[in-house]
Parts: structure tokens; C-alpha cells; sequence
């Protein structure tokens, strides 16, 4: 058997259990069986080479114990421990939230706006895995403290930290905070000194894609009949921590983009304005702090 065709059969059953993408999970799931890369499989498949060639039975075996996972819709990123964001590859697993790539907008967005600037601080609430704050690490120079209550995640974004230190831009500072984002006296010495304060909260109001409710309830539901209760009790905790001319970025569903504007307003921050997501979706509100 050719590889391009078991993968075109693993793929099959991937589209019958409803895997978006179905093909480029396949290759993906066979690399990681194989333990080699995506790029790898895909010029195997261009060099239309037998699978005997490239795999043994042990790797056969193997991709097809973990098709049948995904179709269990268990996420890829659980079966492989690893998800990648922006240029970083995390580690996750069962019990933290898998970051998304439509996040990747979110770190760019405050790279953007702390690159230049002298010794810049930033918090990231409710960081879970860390992503955010490590890819802002990565770009630009930042003292960013990463704020994430829950064990295991928590436990997770230390190990992220450790991992990808080496990747920082020189100088970058990153730091793990166990804590409540919601409470006053979770860094209390950086009130109204951050530059700029970043989270992706819990904001869902239910969850419509099964891969979803493998991630902890914590970090998908913001309360209330909208999703946004947490984002309402969010606001003044950034507000707090930002210095005057300070930017707020958070993420949120594109369908609650005006409620979260108002939000913003209502919290005090001018210039609120809405930004889309890698998809064209509007998934991110920012306002600047102007009182002190």
C-alpha cells in the first residue's frame, strides 16, 4: 500500500466522525506515529513511496490506534501532548486549555504595541498554558508576568516557561503567577504599571464543537446568558493594573463584540476598538486606560 493512500483512508474515517481538515489530521496523525514531522510525511506522499518504505508495523499500528482517538473527537493536541502557536510549540494535555490559532492575532497585537518601548511590562490573565505572554517573550523585549489559578495548568505553564526561555528575546523576563485574576491582591506591587494587559477568559455561553469539552470548564464558560459575566468583572482588574495610556486586549466570541465594546467604555477605556481574528471574525476588544 502506497502512503498517500492509507492516509487518504484515515482520512475517510476521520470526515465520517465529522474531523475538519480531515486529510491534514491523517498526515499529521502518521507523523506523529511515526515520530517524525508533518513536512516529512508530505514528501513522502509527493514521492508516492510504499508504506513498507517509511513505516514498520508498529507505526501502522500505532496511527491506527490513534485514528481511532480522534475520532472519538479526543484533540490532536491531547493526542501528541504538543500545540503549536504562533512559532512556539507548547506542551499541553488533558486539563488545560489548547490554545487556538486565532489567539495568535491577540500576541501580535501587543507585540506590536510594547515593541520599542523602554523596559515594557505586561500581565496575561488567566494565561492557562502560557501562550500569549511567551510568543509576546518571543517578539519583543517584555518583563511579563502570566497569571493562571487553576493546578494543573498552572503546572503546565511552568513548564512551558522552562522549555522555551531560550527562545525569549534578549532581555525578556517571564514569570509565572498562581493566582485569582479577579482579586485585588494578586499583584498588588504592579497597580497602575503595566503597559499592557492581555487575556483570553472564559467567555463561551455553550460549547458547540466536541474537541472543546476535553478542555477544563474553567477556562470556556464566563457565566451569565451571553458568556460575558467574567469579562464584566475582568475590566476592572486590568483597569487596575494598567498605567495611564496603558492597552487592554481580551478575547471573546465574535457574536459578543458590542456588549464587550461597551464594556470597555463603561470600565473607563477610550479608543475601544474591535479586532478580527486570523479568520476575518471579530474576536478581540482594546481600549486604552486614560485615568490614572
Amino acid at each position: 500500500m502506497k502512503v498517500s493512500d492509507l492516509l487518504r483512508e484515515g482520512a475517510s474515517g476521520l470526515q465520517e466522525a465529522g474531523v475538519e481538515w480531515a486529510a491534514s489530521e491523517s498526515a499529521k496523525i502518521f507523523a506523529l506515529a511515526c515520530g517524525k514531522g508533518w513536512g516529512e510525511v508530505s514528501l513522502w506522499q509527493a514521492l508516492d513511496l510504499e508504506v513498507s518504505q517509511v513505516a514498520g508495523r508498529g507505526e501502522v499500528s500505532r496511527f491506527e490506534f490513534l485514528l481511532e482517538k480522534r475520532k472519538l473527537r479526543i484533540p490532536l493536541q491531547h493526542l501528541s501532548r504538543k500545540a503549536p502557536f504562533a512559532s512556539l510549540e507548547l506542551e499541553v494535555g488533558p486539563g488545560v486549555f489548547i490554545p487556538r490559532p486565532e489567539t495568535e492575532t491577540m500576541s501580535k497585537a501587543a507585540s506590536d504595541f510594547l515593541s520599542g518601548r523602554k523596559d515594557p511590562l505586561m500581565v496575561d490573565l488567566c494565561a492557562g498554558s502560557g501562550a500569549v505572554g511567551l510568543e509576546v517573550c518571543r517578539a519583543c523585549k517584555v518583563g511579563c508576568f502570566e497569571v493562571e489559578k487553576m493546578p494543573l495548568p498552572f503546572r503546565f505553564l511552568q513548564k512551558n516557561i522552562s522549555r522555551l526561555r531560550k527562545s525569549f528575546f534578549s532581555g525578556s523576563l517571564c514569570v509565572p503567577v498562581k493566582g485569582d485574576a479577579l482579586l485585588p491582591s494578586t499583584l498588588p506591587f504592579l497597580s497602575g504599571r503595566a503597559d499592557c494587559v492581555t487575556s483570553n477568559p472564559p467567555y463561551l455561553s455553550k460549547v458547540e464543537q466536541p474537541e472543546a469539552s476535553f478542555d477544563p470548564p474553567e477556562a470556556l464558560f464566563g457565566g451569565g446568558k451571553r458568556g460575558t459575566e467574567f469579562i464584566c468583572r475582568l475590566l476592572p482588574a486590568c483597569c487596575r493594573l494598567l498605567k495611564k495610556g496603558g492597552l487592554c486586549i481580551i478575547e471573546h466570541e465574535s457574536a459578543q463584540s458590542r456588549e464587550v465594546a461597551s464594556l470597555f467604555r463603561r470600565a473607563g477605556f477610550k479608543g475601544v476598538e474591535t479586532l478580527k481574528d486570523l479568520s476575518g471574525r471579530e474576536r478581540f476588544t482594546q481600549g486604552v486606560k486614560w485615568q490614572i
